[in-house]
């Protein structure tokens, strides 16, 4: 999720996931080191002989089970005896009844401590056994619908039980979204997460439950609605090849399981299938210190830090001075998890070089500390996850000391992200008149290097105290930067054409300036497009108005412009009016659904504003996939419109009255 560029890509690709049908036999199962669970499978209307595989791939390289599949739960769950062997069972059922004597053994077992995970269909199961019903507590049954697949954001509104409390957000994760579920007989659960159920999508325009959990007996039950897959229908793979969601099903059947979650997203220091897909790298493989060196230093240091029980433990008072990757990133995530002992300190730099004597010359850092006993703690500028001495976090929640917090640091050309523990607590801008005047009054305005590399190391830094790492991957974005192409060259308008009033001439409104930056000047009024059409895509854009004069203004976007040149032509129009950039405004009735209680004529509002200072630059990035439009603000998703019309058309950048700056007009293609 989440970041700059969560560009959500729905792929129609066929994932085979491996066909598990008896019990993993790995060493860690033989030694019992391995939650033993049960996946039940074998009749769904869902895409059954897909995703009961699939549930197990994703168990499984997890590290945390050893996972068997029944396609045979009447004659498997009638073995008492066996049934026993398991702590969880996970449910991807939805067909006949079992029989008495294997009912009888679940509810029993469930009873006395089974835990339970329900997977989508699975609640539309067994209408009329009344204790299924109230183990799963809110069903399928009449009334129940959803709209049309597609992707959404999931709210975490319960950070307190172990599920959710350093889930990664699901952000745009793509899915069937079930609404009105039927409360069955009065029994209780708790919401852990929701989302709404849009009308454009077919749904409801509320917020329907999307993680619940209750207890049965002295078992647990995990519930989500979520993991849609038809059969035949390969596109809709993408819900289960989301690693959020794989990640909230370990999760929850860890803890039906066992009543916890440890703290690790999946098992310490590995890469799961769905993650190396997704360009994630390792940088720690818990064993050695392959991939780090000393600052400064050919090798890794021989004191002051120690690779034990899969962490890269930073010794107290032992020397060593801090360590550095092997490997230069330029555009990238890098994830990873930390923890602190009472009163302890450190930090991660990035895009670090050695050209100076010290990490901090040259690198920002994201601050590792314990916010309640070092003195750094009492101010917002130096506390945990705070880009150190500069820019304080927003909204944070951290762990408990000796418990493990979940880092992130997103780096795209000059905008930086810093996310802790599920949610992105700070964001800035290299290129920034906050970022100058910040770093010039601090103690880095007299380091010249500082914060001025455009690639560069991470760095693990040693402040003399007790610190720990793991899970330490890196997914490099510049692969994705390959893909994409420039539709401003920063020289001239080449690959552009325009229509404007009183035929007015692109040189009487436009113009490049040195730096690469295209200046509107707002008249005469009218626009330039493309000289190709584009469909789908993802385009992102900077933009400020006059930082001089801070003179509010408008202007817009348009999107697959159709139709004949005029004031103004048949598009979507992304808003970039002062105040209202995410808004969105239909031109001349193009076909496209929006959120009607947001709507008035033509004009879908915004969710909220997040645009910087005017004068500032902001981004926009704007992704439309076949009939889904997403609009983001320097980073936040504002609106959404779906059912668009997919047609080829133009980009278009209006001249609307006010002088607008542009720069890093950049595309890219999707399928």
């Amino acid at each position: 999720m989440p970041m700059i560029r969560n560009i959500v890509l729905v792929l129609a690709a066929v994932f085979a996931p491996p066909t598990l049908t008896r019990a993993t036999t790995s060493e860690a199962a033989k030694r019992g080191e391995l939650v033993p669970v049960l996946v039940v499978s074998g009749a769904n209307n869902h895409w059954w002989q897909w995703t009961g595989p699939s549930l197990a791939e994703m168990l499984t390289e997890s590290g945390y089970f050893a996972v068997t599949v029944t396609t045979d739960p009447a004659r498997d769950l009638a073995d008492a005896q066996g049934l026993a062997a398991y702590k969880a069972v996970v449910l991807d059922y939805n067909g006949p009844r079992w029989g008495e004597a294997a009912e009888r053994n679940f509810l029993r077992a469930v009873r006395g401590g089974l835990g339970v995970s329900v997977i989508h269909a699975a609640n539309n199961a067994f209408e009329g056994w009344t204790e299924y019903e109230e183990l799963v507590a809110l069903c399928w049954r009449k009334g129940t619908g959803h709209g049309a697949f597609h992707a959404f954001d999931v709210e975490i509104g319960d950070r307190q039980h172990p599920i959710t409390r350093n889930l990664r957000p699901l952000l745009g994760h793509p899915d069937e979204l079930y609404h009105n579920l039927a409360h069955m007989h009065g029994t209780d659960f708790r919401i852990l997460a929701s989302a709404v159920s849009s009308k454009e999508s077919g749904g409801t325009g509320r917020r329907e439950p999307m993680v619940i959990v209750k207890e049965f007996g002295q078992g647990r039950v995990f519930h989500t609605p979520l993991g849609h897959v038809w059969p035949g229908a390969a596109a809709t793979q993408a819900s289960h090849r989301d690693p959020a969601l794989r990640e909230l099903i370990v999760r929850g059947t860890q803890w039906a399981a066992t009543g916890r979650v440890r703290t690790g997203h999946y098992a310490a220091n590995r890469l799961t299938r769905a993650e190396r897909e997704a360009g994630w790298e390792s940088l720690f493989d818990g064993a050695t210190s392959n991939g780090w060196r000393g600052f400064r230093r050919d090798s890794f240091p021989e004191r002051g830090w120690a690779i034990e029980a899969g962490t890269i433990h930073k010794v107290a008072q032992g020397g060593g001075g801090d360590i550095i990757s092997e490997r230069s990133f330029r555009d990238f995530e890098f994830d990873f998890e930390w923890r602190v002992a009472p009163g302890a300190n450190s930090g991660i730099f990035y895009r670090v070089t050695e050209d100076y004597n010290n990490s901090w010359e040259t690198g920002p850092e994201y601050q590792v500390l314990d916010d309640e006993l070092h003195g750094d703690g009492r101010s917002p500028v130096t506390s945990a996850a705070a880009l150190y001495g500069l820019i304080p976090c927003k909204g944070k929640r951290l762990a408990q000391v000796g418990e493990w917090n979940r880092g992130r640091i997103v780096v795209i050309g000059n905008r930086v992200e810093h996310w802790l523990n599920g949610s992105r607590v700070l964001s800035y801008d290299l290129n920034s008149e906050r970022w100058r005047s910040l770093k010039a009054g601090s103690k880095f305005g007299d380091m010249p290097g500082f914060g001025e590399s455009r690639a560069g190391h991470i760095v693990l830094q040693d402040h003399g105290d007790d610190v720990w790492y793991r899970n330490l991957r890196v997914r490099s974005l510049d692969a994705r930067s390959e893909l994409e192409r420039p539709l401003f060259n920063g020289r001239d308008l080449t690959g552009w054409t325009h229509y404007l009033l009183d035929e007015g001439q692109p040189r009487d409104v436009w113009e490049v300036t040195e730096e690469g930056v295209l200046v509107c000047k707002g008249r005469p009024i009218g626009y330039l497009r493309t000289s190709a059409n584009h469909t789908n895509f993802t385009l992102r854009l900077d933009w400020r108005f006059n930082p001089v004069t801070k003179k509010a203004g408008n202007s817009g976007v348009l999107l697959r412009q159709i139709g004949p040149d005029k004031v103004w032509p048949r598009s979507i129009e992304a808003q970039l009016q002062s105040g209202a950039a995410g808004d969105y405004w239909n031109i001349d009735e193009f076909p496209m659904s929006v959120v009607e209680e947001r709507t008035h004529g033509r004009n879908t509002a915004r969710t909220d504003t997040n645009e910087r200072p005017i004068g500032e630059w902001n981004t926009y990035e704007i992704t439309l996939w076949q009939g889904h439009c997403v609009l983001r603000v320097n980073g936040e998703v504002l609106n959404q419109a779906w059912n668009c019309m997919e047609v080829p058309g133009k980009i278009c950048l209006q001249s609307e009255g006010a002088e607008i700056h542009f720069r890093d007009i950049v595309l890219m293609p999707l399928p």
